[in-house]
Formats: C-alpha cells, sequence, structure tokens
C-alpha cells in the first residue's frame, strides 16, 4: 500500500529531517538514502521498518535541514576547507587555483558530522518513530478502502456460488437426455455389451459431478472472508486462498461441461481477478 510519513530531529548541531515513503510491492524492498551513511544508524532504521512494515517498497531518507536553514556564512569553516584543499593542491602538484566555487562544492557535498552511531540513532530514533506512525495511518486508511472493495467482490462470488450449486443441480437430467443418447448409438454398434452401458454411465455421472469442488469453493470463500475481518497483516494469506479458488473454478468448469456453468465460472474468475490485483496492495 502507499503511505508517506515524515518528522524532524536534532542530531547535534545539525536538524536532520526523516521522510518515509512506501508503495505496492509483493515483498518487502527497502531502501535508505542519506547524505553520510552510518551503518549503525541505517541497521536500526532497517529494524525499525521491519517492525512496522511487511509489505511493499518502502524508501527512506535523511536529509540534513540544517545547511539549507543557516542564514549566513560559517567563515572559520570555509578558511578550514579552503587551506586544507590547498595544502593537498600543493603536495599534488596541481597547478589550477582552490576557488571558492570548489570549497562550496565541497562543503556541500562533506558536510561536518558532529553525531554518529549510537548517539546519531538516539537523537534520530524517535523522528523515525513518528514518521512510521504517520506511514501507518495513511496506509490504515488506504486499507480500510481496500476491505470494502474485496468484500463486496467476496459477496459476488458468494452470489455466483449460489448459481453454480442451482445450476449444477439440473446436470442430472442433462446427464440423462445424453445418455439416452450414448446408449442410442451404443445399440446401433455390432456386438453390443450391456457391461460397456454400466461403465459408461459410471464414467459420465464421475464425469459431472462437481459437488466436492463446490463444496470447497464455498469453503475458501469463507476463509476469505474470515480473512478480510483479520487484524493482522493478511496479504500473502489473501494471494493463495484466491489461487485455490481460481483452481476450484477451473475444475467445475472442465467436469460440468455446461455453457451456463463456464459462464459462471467466466463471472467469477473475473471478480476473482480484479480480487487478486488488489491483494497486492495489501500488508
Amino acid at each position: 500500500m502507499t503511505g508517506f510519513g515524515r518528522a524532524s530531529a536534532d542530531a547535534g548541531e545539525r536538524r536532520l529531517r526523516v521522510e518515509i515513503r512506501s508503495v505496492n510491492h509483493r515483498g518487502l524492498d527497502l531502501k535508505i538514502r542519506g547524505a553520510e551513511p552510518d551503518a549503525f544508524c541505517d541497521a536500526e532504521i532497517a529494524r525499525a521498518v521491519r517492525a512496522a512494515v511487511e509489505r511493499g517498497a518502502v524508501t527512506v531518507h535523511v536529509r540534513d535541514e540544517s545547511a539549507a536553514s543557516s542564514a549566513g556564512v560559517d567563515g572559520a569553516r570555509v578558511r578550514e576547507v579552503f587551506q586544507v584543499l590547498d595544502l593537498l593542491r600543493q603536495e599534488l602538484e596541481i597547478e589550477e587555483p582552490v576557488t571558492l566555487a570548489t570549497v562550496g562544492a565541497f562543503m556541500g557535498s562533506s558536510p561536518r558530522s558532529d553525531l554518529g552511531g549510537e548517539a546519531l540513532w538516539e537523537a534520530l530514533g524517535p523522528a523515525v518513530a513518528v514518521a512510521l506512525a504517520e506511514l501507518r495511518a495513511m496506509r490504515a486508511l488506504e486499507g480500510a478502502a481496500l476491505a470494502a472493495d474485496l468484500g463486496a467482490r467476496r459477496a459476488r462470488l458468494e452470489e455466483l456460488a449460489g448459481a453454480l450449486r442451482t445450476r449444477t443441480a439440473a446436470l442430472p437430467e442433462k446427464f440423462a437426455h445424453r445418455l439416452d443418447e450414448r446408449l442410442g448409438a451404443l445399440r446401433q454398434q455390432a456386438g453390443f455389451d450391456p457391461g460397456r452401458i454400466t461403465q459408461e454411465v459410471a464414467l459420465m455421472a464421475e464425469r459431472l459431478d462437481v459437488s466436492e469442488e463446490l463444496v470447497r469453493y464455498e469453503t475458501h470463500l469463507h476463509h476469505l472472508a474470515d480473512l478480510l475481518r483479520a487484524e493482522e497483516a493478511v496479504g500473502r494469506k489473501l494471494d493463495f486462498v484466491i489461487q485455490e479458488i481460481g483452481r476450484e473454478l477451473n475444475t467445475i468448469a472442465s467436469k460440468a461441461q455446461d455453457a451456463e456453468v463456464a459462464g459462471l465460472v467466466i463471472d467469477a474468475k473475473a471478480e476473482l481477478e480484479k480480487m487478486r490485483e488488489q491483494a497486492q496492495n495489501v500488508e
């Protein structure tokens, strides 16, 4: 599901902004981006995100706002950087002089850091928690809308299950008609064998019986309803149940060999495919 959260924290002399975004993804794809990567801090951010989010492509940005919000120029810092760069220029025997543009570029790409490791995480952790809370709140709103949509589609599948049960109940009559036709054809053949009639009857009856598939189909629908009412993450379970419902529908259509049943199965599979697409957004 999509979501966004942000918060700020003071880390020594710096003001850091944490922004966390998520978009749909089958699993959890986490990226952490910051101007100054810190292995300890990145590991803690990853641990916090994984505890709060199970599915989604999540990107965490950590930005230093202190440089952008500074109203003046740190003259002492500029002189310090200039002297270091000029000494390097002399040691490397570079003829091109050090300019303010070079100093500015170096200062912009390498801001001074006064905290790191555990100290940095101690300052940044509360902001990460706030940003994650905002992210989850936004995802919860989207989740409620998804649950309503999935619930409506599940209800439609329930209606189609009733229609399938009604139609398949009429299949014995269809079976009897087809059996009469088959018996007539067999009697015209040389060496007519009554035992073969018994085999034909048993085979056709077995092929037309979809009662077990309908029971499993309806059982999966009840399981689907339970998942949609659950409070915990159910995205992966939804994927599995939807897949199982599709298998039962395929078997029903194949065994029934009836145009009306095939039409009902197509309607059900259309709803199921929409559910499959939506389920990718569910955590």
